[in-house]
This record gives structure tokens, C-alpha cells and sequence, in this order.
């Protein structure tokens, strides 16, 4: 006996959910956008099963919405808070579009269908992260619960994305922004920025450092959590060192360097002064990570050479992820250039 039963969206996108149980078969259950085609297979698989023709293939038997939570229980608390935040919208809008759908009915069209509705209100890079988001989903559930055989969104593509801008300082911000940011009623606010400029360190990095990770005598950084797993030091030198350690008498080793009053949400407690310095400095579209931007693009701009850089920065793959900053070295270049010119055609 067939039952349907249907699912409507919050966008108001409709689904059918056919299950049929008949004595001696187990039960099969399958998801369909349209009640036509969940009549035509309710009808399909019954008079199979009643000629006794009908072998079952193996199916799932969890839903995406059981597999969200698990997820939520077993990998989404190993993420930094930030991420978390981050991921938990995105977890919950895939359980509203496909919570209710058995894991082996999900097809790349449902997930095709979801990404171009998507793309009408959202930009290239928000939607590569929900599918980011999605595909991990099902890589656990592929390699670590066995509930699934292979992941649907790997026949999925993703938008092309724009090349990203690279905003950087000139001298005159970089020093109006110090100006501002020494100015600020949040007495940390100043070290942070100078630390960021410094070091390239990401925002996160750098409010998750404790007086214990930093060794003021060798002027190191140590970085045991970082943004691609893996343990990092990054030198600390110049004003920035001065800074720090200039705040430095009588903290206890577990202390955070820059305290927050809300550690789920670190920044939160910068963002207000981080906001008037930059418009008390007359910056514009200037981010706190356009700090690491602004760092790096100094580097570049003195001949530093990419892949170092890469590796200052922490990169994964420091010549590739780099590479954005390369048209900054257009100079440095050009000496390289004339240098070989001059040798190829003398006189």
C-alpha cells in the first residue's frame, strides 16, 4: 500500500515523499518534485512487488535532516566559533530544502535546482560556500557513517568566481588609520591593527593568541590553531613587538593577549572602534582583513618574493594562493627584464 505525503519549502517549493509497505517486502521510500511522477512510481514498484519481480536496490534509510544532526553533533563543535556561526546558517537552509528526502534520493538535480535559485539572490562566493558546506556533509556520511555510497555534489559545479580585489594602504592611510586607532577609547585596539599590518595574521589568529604563544625574547608568534590545521610561527618585530611587549607585564601565561568580553565572538568586542577609526581615518571599503591584504601588498611592492610571502601569510600553498599580489611586482619585473635584455642585446 502506497502512501504520499508532501513536503512544502519556506520558498514554498513542493516535494512528494512516496513510502509503500507490503507484507514480506520491506519498505521502499522515494522522493519526487512532482505528484505525477510519485504516482507513476508508487504504481511502478507495487505492481512489481505484487509479481514478485521487484528486487530492491539498497537504499538509505536516514534523511538529510538526520544526517545534519549528526553532523551537528560529531564534527560542526571541532570548528572555530567563527566557522560555526558561519555553518550553522547554511546547515539549516539544507535542511529546510532537502531535510525531509532520504539520502539515497537526493540527486545533482535537486542540488542543481537549489544552486540556481540561489545564484538569483546571492554572489559566486556565498554560493560556493553552501555547496562547500553540503559536499562535507556528505563526504562524512560517505566515509565516516557509511549511509551513503558517493556524494551527489561532486557532479555539481560550481559558479565561476570574480577575481578578487586586493585593497592595500598607501603610506598616508597606513598612518592615518594608527593615528585613529591610537586615538581609540578601546586602549587595544592600536596593538591589534599594528600586529595585523605587521604580521599578516588573520583577525581570528590574532585575538586567539595567548601570552603563553609568544616568546618575547625571540620575537615569535606560535600558532597551534590555524585556518588550514597546520601549527605555524610567525615572527613579531618592530613597533608591533614593542607593542606587546609593552603589555605584556604581569599576565598570566592563559590570558588572551587582545581580551574579548564575548570569546564566542571575539571582534565583537573590537568592532565599534575598529568601524570610527576607519571612518575617522577616511577609508573606504577597508575591512579588518584587508589588514592581511595591506601586508602583503607591501611585501610584494619591496621585492619580497611571492612564495616568501605565501609563507609569511600561512598559506597552504604559498606560490599559488599568492599569486593574487603578483601584478604588484610589476616593477620588480621589469628590472629582471631589462637585466636579460641587457645581456641578449649588448651595446
Amino acid at each position: 500500500m502506497a502512501t504520499i505525503n508532501t513536503h512544502r519549502a519556506n520558498d514554498g517549493t513542493l516535494s512528494y515523499r512516496v513510502r509503500i509497505r507490503m507484507r514480506g517486502q520491506p519498505t521502499q521510500s522515494a522522493s519526487f518534485p512532482s505528484l505525477k511522477d510519485a504516482r507513476r512510481w508508487a504504481a511502478m514498484i507495487e505492481g512489481q512487488m505484487i509479481e514478485g519481480r521487484h528486487f530492491p536496490e539498497k537504499k538509505s534509510s536516514h534523511t538529510l535532516s538526520e544526517l545534519i544532526a549528526r553532523y551537528y553533533k560529531d564534527v560542526h563543535p571541532q570548528k572555530s566559533p567563527k566557522t560555526r556561526r558561519r555553518e550553522a546558517f547554511i546547515l539549516r537552509y539544507w535542511d529546510d530544502q532537502l531535510g525531509h528526502a532520504f539520502l539515497s534520493d537526493i540527486q545533482p538535480r535537486d542540488i542543481i535546482q537549489r544552486r540556481d535559485r540561489l545564484s538569483t539572490t546571492r554572489k559566486p562566493g556565498t554560493i560556493h560556500m553552501y555547496l562547500a558546506v553540503l559536499s562535507h556533509v556528505f563526504t562524512i556520511a560517505v566515509r565516516e557513517y557509511q549511509w551513503l555510497e558517493q556524494n551527489p555534489c561532486s557532479r555539481v559545479s560550481k559558479p565561476p568566481l570574480p577575481q578578487g580585489r586586493v585593497r592595500y594602504l598607501t603610506d598616508d592611510e597606513r598612518s592615518s588609520l594608527l593615528s585613529a586607532c591610537q586615538e581609540s577609547g578601546n586602549r587595544y585596539l592600536y596593538p591589534l591593527v599594528l600586529a595585523a599590518l605587521s604580521t599578516g595574521m588573520r583577525q581570528g589568529e590574532l585575538l586567539g593568541v595567548c601570552w603563553r604563544d609568544i616568546d618575547l625574547d625571540r620575537g615569535t608568534i606560535y600558532l597551534e590553531q590555524t585556518k588550514n590545521k597546520r601549527r605555524r610561527a610567525v615572527p613579531l618585530v618592530g613597533k608591533a613587538l614593542d607593542a606587546i611587549r609593552a603589555m605584556s607585564e604581569g599576565q598570566a601565561p592563559d590570558a588572551y593577549v587582545f581580551p574579548a568580553t564575548n570569546r564566542s565572538n571575539p571582534f565583537g568586542s573590537y568592532r565599534n572602534a575598529w568601524l570610527y577609526a576607519v571612518k575617522k581615518a577616511g577609508l573606504s571599503e577597508y575591512c579588518f582583513h584587508s589588514n592581511r591584504h595591506a601586508s602583503a601588498s607591501a611585501m610584494v611592492q619591496l621585492g619580497i618574493p611571492l612564495y616568501t610571502v605565501g609563507t609569511i601569510l600561512g598559506h597552504t600553498n604559498p606560490g599559488a594562493m599568492t599569486n593574487r599580489y603578483a601584478h604588484m611586482a610589476t616593477e620588480n619585473l621589469r628590472a629582471a627584464l631589462e637585466t636579460m635584455t641587457n645581456h641578449i642585446f649588448p651595446g
